[in-house]
C-alpha cells in the first residue's frame, strides 16, 4: 500500500490529528508569549521599585521663594547634586547659596529645600538640572523648568 491510499483511506482519521497537532502547537505559542509577557511586566514593576523619581516645586515664603526637591519615588536618591541652568542670565533673583548640594541622600518620599529672594521683575522660571544616584543606575538625570511663585 503506498502513502496516496493509505491517505485516501484514513483521511476521516488523518485531518482531526492534524487539527489537533496545530491546536498543541498554537496553545504552547501563546503560552510562551504570555509568560516572556509577565516576565518582562515583572522586570519592570522591580525597576521601578528600585528608581527614585526626583521633581521640584517652588511655593512663596515672604519675599523669598522656596525651591523644593523632592523624592517621589520608593527607592532614595543619594548623591544628588543640582545645577542652576543660566544661573548668570537670570535677573531679580538672589541665591543664598550660589550653589545647591550636593545632598549625600534624600530618602524615598522627603524633600530638601533652598531659598531664593526676589526682586522686583524678577525672572518667573529657573531651569535646574538634577543628577542623582540611585538602587537601578548612577547619574540618571533629569531636568525641571520651576515656575517661582
Amino acid at each position: 500500500m503506498n502513502w496516496i491510499e493509505f491517505i485516501k483511506t484514513n483521511w476521516q482519521y488523518i485531518v482531526p490529528v492534524i487539527g489537533f497537532l496545530c491546536a498543541v502547537f498554537m496553545y504552547v505559542a501563546h503560552d510562551r508569549k504570555l509568560k516572556n509577557l509577565q516576565i518582562k511586566q515583572l522586570k519592570e514593576e522591580q525597576d521601578k521599585k528600585k528608581q527614585a523619581n526626583i521633581k521640584c516645586n517652588a511655593y512663596r515664603s515672604k519675599s523669598n521663594s522656596i525651591v523644593k526637591i523632592i523624592n517621589a519615588g520608593p527607592s532614595d536618591a543619594s548623591n544628588v547634586r543640582v545645577e542652576i541652568i543660566d544661573q548668570d542670565k537670570l535677573e531679580g533673583l538672589i541665591f543664598f547659596h550660589g550653589k545647591w548640594g550636593p545632598y549625600d541622600l534624600i530618602n524615598a518620599t522627603n524633600s530638601v529645600e533652598d531659598r531664593i529672594a526676589l526682586c522686583c521683575g524678577h525672572t518667573e522660571h529657573i531651569k535646574l538640572k538634577i543628577v542623582w544616584d540611585d538602587d537601578f543606575s548612577k547619574n540618571r538625570e533629569t531636568i525641571l523648568n520651576i515656575q517661582l511663585s
